[in-house]
C-alpha cells in the first residue's frame, strides 16, 4: 500500500506551519494576521482536499506522519481559540453595547430600532 505520500504530507506540513504562524499572531495579539493566515488555511485545506480525494492509501510510516501533523494542526488551533475566546467575548460584549447605545438614541428620537 505505498504510494507517494509527497503531496499530500506536503500540504499538511503547510498546514502545520500555518497554524503554528496563526498561533505566534494571536500570542503577539495580533488578530489581523491571525486573519490573513486563516484565509491562507483555508486556501491550504482546499486544495489538500482536492489532492486527497484521488490520492492512494498512504503507507504505515507516511500514516505516522501524517496522525503526528494532524495532532500539531490540532493542537495549534486549540490554542488560537483558547487565546481568542476572550476577544470574541469583548467583541460580543462591545457589540451589546453598540445595540443597546443604538436602541437608546433611536428610542430618545421617537423611532423604533430596526433589527
Amino acid at each position: 500500500m505505498t504510494s507517494t505520500p509527497a503531496p499530500v504530507l506536503d500540504i499538511y506540513k503547510s498546514i502545520a506551519h500555518i497554524t503554528g504562524a496563526m498561533l505566534t499572531a494571536a500570542q503577539a495579539d495580533d488578530w489581523g494576521k491571525v486573519v490573513d493566515y486563516g484565509k491562507e488555511y483555508c486556501q491550504s485545506v482546499e486544495r489538500l482536499r482536492s489532492l486527497e480525494s484521488g490520492e492512494a492509501q498512504l503507507d504505515s510510516a507516511a500514516r505516522g506522519v501524517k496522525y503526528d501533523l494532524l495532532v500539531q494542526i490540532l493542537d495549534n488551533d486549540a490554542a488560537v481559540r483558547d487565546l481568542a475566546m476572550p476577544q470574541l467575548k469583548n467583541l460580543s460584549q462591545m457589540l451589546g453595547r453598540m445595540r443597546r447605545q443604538q436602541s437608546l438614541m433611536l428610542a430618545y428620537q421617537g423611532r423604533t430600532p430596526s433589527l
